[in-house]
């Protein structure tokens, strides 16, 4: 998989997770830390600490960057190190631009998460019908809550969120060949104001344009 793919994989699920709200009946509103967090949520804002293990626990790529994400479904996905990368979407295009490459694919934004978690973004879709979600208990002082996903051929076996008090400060992806993501949120913020700016995208001037609209 090569970190093009690997990066957009990700970033469907953390829109999945900031996108909706839920109450489940195996963790009920009261004790539910994301349904908590997810109340009036605007925008968020977050340095992001990345690493990449495989099915050994070997740690196979690190990668740091900041993410935007403004309600509903725009986002500023940018990875500096150790490749400089942008993911960006106005809630209906995406633009991902790849600046060692020089390469810009341009798609629908639904199109682009057909298949994935984030495939409930295109719709009023309760998580309820796509999760099973656990109490993971906690460890280091942070409470970890489990996502299981009911669709047998999910790109994900489990979702893991660790919240610190009412903050998200960390999330684990494992995928269905055991390799493991884990996303640490540096100095995260709520609410902030954020310019639109952001969410929007024209590619430099000489690079190549794949543009997969229809």
């Amino acid at each position: 998989m090569t970190r093009l793919t690997h990066n957009l994989l990700l970033l469907p699920v953390f829109l999945v997770l900031f996108s909706v709200s839920f109450v489940n009946a195996e963790i009920t509103a009261d004790n539910n830390p994301l349904e908590k967090y997810l109340q009036g949520l605007d925008t968020f804002r977050s340095g992001f600490e990345q690493i990449l293990y495989n099915e050994y626990g070997e740690e196979l790529e690190k990668s740091v960057g900041v993410v935007y994400l403004k309600q509903p479904g725009k986002f500023h996905w940018a990875y500096w190190e150790p490749f400089s990368q942008f993911l960006i979407s106005n809630g209906v295009t995406l633009w991902i631009y790849d600046e060692d490459l020089e390469q810009v694919i341009i798609s629908n934004i639904s199109e682009s998460i057909e298949d994935t978690p984030a495939s409930i973004l295109t719709g009023d879709v309760d998580l309820n019908d796509h999760y099973v979600f656990i109490d993971g208990g906690e460890s280091d002082g942070i409470n970890w809550m489990e996502l299981t996903p009911k669709d047998i051929q999910s790109q994900y076996r489990a979702i893991n969120l660790g919240f610190r008090g009412d903050e998200l400060v960390s999330m684990q992806l494992f995928d269905n060949l055991e390799n493991k993501t884990q996303i640490n949120f540096l100095d995260s913020k709520r609410n902030v104001t954020l310019e639109y700016s952001l969410f929007d995208f024209m590619p430099p001037e000489g690079v190549d344009i794949i543009d997969g609209r229809q």
